[in-house]
């Protein structure tokens, strides 16, 4: 996933229009279209700032990670889940998913 997608997919999910969440972030309305349409990302402290709003992790929101949440640095889930192989992580996700329904 990209961050297009990602930020697209965040504000869809909180109801907000892109003028919305631009004054939300205190940018232009026209930054979030771009950002959306793969033309502009923004630079790292507004990325910190989108992150923090929506509450994930810079990882998931520039599409490193489908963890949404930011996890401590020492959090031993972490580092048991960046060992396992793409195929693994894919099962495990398929499996949190089955289980929210």
């Amino acid at each position: 996933m990209s961050f297009s997608f990602r930020i697209k997919e965040l504000r869809e999910e909180r109801g907000l229009s892109q003028a919305k969440l631009a004054r939300e972030l205190n940018v232009g309305t026209g930054s979030v279209g771009m950002w959306e349409s793969t033309q502009e990302i923004p630079p790292v402290k507004k990325l910190l700032v989108i992150a923090d709003y929506f509450g994930v992790s810079l990882d998931y929101l520039v599409g490193r990670s489908d963890l949404r949440a930011p996890c401590a640095a020492d959090d031993p889930f972490l580092w048991e889940y960046r060992a396992l192989s793409p195929g693994q992580k894919a099962l495990l996700q398929d499996l949190v998913k089955s289980w929210k329904g």
